[in-house]
């Protein structure tokens, strides 16, 4: 069985979907979207910042929306008691905080780099966390979802914030 906050998750991806606005062939140089084929390709990261970070590279969900979504990319993995996806997109740092499925938003710093933290969903205690970073190739994030059979009481702030500096060096500036 999958995560419940994982699925929280995805429907928080399917969300904000609707929110961008595709500009064909420009790359983001002042703000303007990218295309998905422009996007990083967070299913590139290696096994040895996976394993870092505690995750599993045999568990890899290269389909974690069940469906093509046009304007994101992404992949997740399982990490002991949850699950850690990693996600990019064309949507803005602005339309995550935007959104009222997220909330609770902290700026933080991850290795040296300016990054948006916040809590998925209104389910309480919090069973899912991400960290979202402004690059050249889009908004990259890092999420970490608790799974459904897990009895764990961490924050998943705590987890994502863990595994967030092993793959900081994996994200493009």
């Amino acid at each position: 069985m999958r995560v419940v906050g994982f699925a929280a998750g995805v429907c928080a991806v399917l969300a904000l979907a609707g929110c961008s606005t595709a500009v064909d062939g420009q790359p983001e140089a002042s703000g303007a979207p990218l295309t998905k084929e422009q996007l990083f390709d967070p299913c590139a990261v290696s096994d040895s910042v996976l394993q870092a970070a505690g995750a599993d590279p045999a568990t890899k969900d290269d389909n974690p929306f069940s469906v093509p979504r046009p304007d994101w990319k992404g992949c997740s993995w399982r990490a002991g008691d949850h699950f850690v996806s990693f996600f990019s997109t064309t949507n803005t740092l602005q339309q995550f905080r935007e959104n009222q499925y997220f909330r609770d938003f902290r700026d933080v710093t991850v290795s040296g780099r300016p990054a948006l933290q916040f809590y998925l969903g209104t389910i309480n205690p919090p069973e899912e966390c991400e960290i979202a970073f402004d690059t050249s190739q889009g908004r990259v994030t890092l999420t970490a979802s608790k799974a459904s059979s897990s009895n764990s009481t961490t924050d998943p702030c705590v987890w994502v914030n863990d595994a967030a500096p092993h793959f900081a060096s994996s994200i493009p500036r």
